[in-house]
């Protein structure tokens, strides 16, 4: 009787790659200027963002990829954001006192955006055992798009209507509403990441860029710290668990007068999700 044929061994990749959906739970600090009217922005996500009225003020979808082949990688990152912030975490600061102090004013910030990055990584040195512990640091550089919609709003008396610019706002009712409509950029970067494992399954990851340049945005940065513990296998892939902090900050303007946009805001908050390793 002939022995079975040898099964033939698994098709070798060089490349690896890492998918981490993730949850970010960001607050809100600086300012935001549409058609001309500012807002103070400054709102915790805890205390001010998830406590509104409406879900649908408050949404979010994120991403993170990799593709590493040695020292070479490409790095990504998808975020959607959908956040409102409204009484104490946002004042505007440009309308008649008249109107924003008003008994029956109820000011609303909300701001729904698209931030997507792709940059390609270049390993610099590594320092230790891959099975044991073990550091290296990398250098990248690539872009970050981002697509903003934006909308200040006033819930005003008939009384202090007539105080608003009706050539910005859009007067429906007792509300008045002024939107950017749709705003777009992007914005060269460059950064360090270090990764540092403790020992296999045990991984602290922190990064940082600097971007914009007057390219897209005047000034933007970014620092991420992350920390991933390996959970087990699954369906072909090593599962871990992610939680760390994000901090992005972006300072673009365009237009002026009565067509003014501006976004001077950071954002930061933690972050949690999990990552599948193939």
């Amino acid at each position: 009787m002939k022995a079975p044929p040898p099964s033939a061994a698994p098709a070798y990749s060089p490349w690896r790659f890492d998918i981490t959906p993730y949850a970010w739970m960001p607050s809100l600090n600086g300012s935001s200027t549409i058609k001309g009217h500012t807002a103070d922005v400054d709102a915790s996500f805890f205390g001010d963002i998830i406590h509104r009225k409406i879900p649908k003020e408050l949404f979010g979808l994120m991403t993170a990829f990799e593709a590493r082949n040695d020292r070479f990688a490409i790095i990504g990152d998808f975020t959607y954001l959908l956040l409102g912030a409204s009484k104490g975490g946002a004042r505007s600061t440009s309308l008649d006192p008249r109107v924003t102090l008003g008994v029956s004013a109820n000011f609303d910030a909300t701001v729904k955006m698209i931030i997507t990055e792709l940059a390609g990584a270049y390993e610099l040195v590594r320092w230790g055992s891959p099975a044991g512990s073990a550091t290296s640091l990398d250098v990248y550089a690539g872009g970050r798009l981002w697509w903003q919609e934006a909308e200040a709003s006033l819930d005003v008396s008939a009384a202090l209507q007539v105080l608003l610019p009706r050539r910005t706002f859009t007067i429906n009712g007792t509300r008045a509403v002024a939107s950017s409509g749709d705003v777009t950029w992007v914005d060269p970067l460059v950064g360090l990441r270090l990764r540092h494992q403790f020992m296999p399954g045990q991984e602290l990851t922190l990064s940082g860029d600097v971007g914009g340049f007057g390219v897209g945005s005047e000034f933007s940065w970014q620092a991420v710290g992350a920390y991933r513990f390996h959970i087990g296998q699954a369906w072909g892939a090593a599962w871990s668990g992610m939680l760390g902090y994000r901090a992005l900050y972006a300072d673009y303007s365009k237009g002026s007068g009565d067509t003014l946009y501006q976004f001077d805001m950071l954002q930061h908050g933690p972050i949690a999700g999990l990552s599948a390793r193939f």
